[in-house]
């Protein structure tokens, strides 16, 4: 029988963005796979940009969506709002921040779980970042924030205070 060694957690503050193409399923459909697979690659080319570009980084490919991860909250929401405009459907993305487990090259923990529901709580065109985001990124040239709003998401014993956040009109 072989062990296998655990490897070392650490910690780390971070910011993770979560984000979803909405109705790529329906997508597929209509185009054919090898539509869909265009249509990914380069929506996965331009977010790796958009992304690196603002310091973060895509440590995950999920499907047809991404998780982000950057080391300030105002650079995560500037970058998915630019998400959200270059996207070929309409995105949905969920901002949340805090103290993460690195295990081994992935991010784990509340935090990330939080994130996550929290894009699913977004709409196509809409970027939801948690009242730490918000209170983390202060004021933001260019961005608009509406909220509060109170959220239940499963799993998550707290009701979250999340914002929309916006370009302004």
């Amino acid at each position: 029988m072989t062990i296998t060694a655990v490897p070392a957690l650490s910690t780390r503050h971070l910011t993770v963005a979560f984000t979803d193409l909405e109705d790529f399923t329906a997508y597929t459909e209509a185009e054919g796979d090898a539509a869909a697979s265009r249509l990914l690659l380069g929506h996965q080319q331009d977010a790796a940009s958009i992304v690196r570009g603002r310091g973060g980084c895509v440590l995950k490919r999920l499907g047809d969506g991404l998780m982000l991860t950057f080391p300030a909250p105002e650079a995560a929401v500037h970058a998915c709002l630019e998400l959200v405009d270059a996207a070929p459907l309409r995105l949905r993305a969920g901002i949340h921040g805090g103290e993460v487990l690195f295990a081994g090259d992935d991010v784990i923990g509340h935090v990330v779980n939080l994130a996550a529901r929290v894009m699913g709580s977004a709409n196509g065109g809409e970027l939801v970042v948690t009242d730490e985001v918000r209170a983390a990124a202060g004021d933001l040239r260019g961005v608009a924030f509406d909220g509060p709003y109170t959220r239940k998401f499963k799993g998550i014993e707290e009701t979250v205070e999340v914002y929309l956040a916006a370009r302004p009109d």
